[in-house]
């Protein structure tokens, strides 16, 4: 018997407990819209090399101070051998390991060919690039 009241003390203070803690979660929604970019066709001529390095330059304007600072910039690209899937960068596909970096106006992405035997520029392919808001965290 001692137990059973002991156990129902113990569950009638931890139900009141629990209850008498509340816990707001500020949920902030940014002003602004968030873009996403598909760049068709971008070919094997389009990038500029150097060495085993291949390098595609995206003007984007849409990139200004703001997403630089406090946004994030997501870059993804879906090679015409593989058409149903995106990969997120950095990646290796294939022969080519990709990374891409960004500054206000610009996203660069550098594909590496990392395989022995002669080096050659990645294959036709999609760009993805979207850009998300966010609220200065600092």
């Amino acid at each position: 018997m001692k137990r059973v009241l002991l156990a129902c003390f113990i569950g009638i203070i931890t139900t009141i407990a629990l209850s008498s803690c509340s816990k707001d979660n500020e949920v902030i929604v940014p002003p602004y819209d968030g873009y996403s970019y598909i760049i068709k066709n971008v070919i094997p001529a389009d990038w500029e090399r150097n060495g085993r390095e291949y390098t595609l330059i995206i003007e984007m304007p849409e990139l200004d101070e703001r997403y630089f600072q406090d946004g994030h910039v997501s870059v993804a690209i879906s090679p015409d051998a593989d058409p149903d899937y995106y990969y997120n960068i950095p990646s290796q596909i294939g022969d080519h390991s990709y990374a891409a970096r960004y500054g206000v106006g610009t996203v660069e992405i550098v594909a590496t060919h990392n395989q022995s035997g002669t080096s050659y520029a990645p294959r036709e392919m999609y760009v993805k690039i979207v850009l998300t808001d966010a609220e200065i965290g600092n």
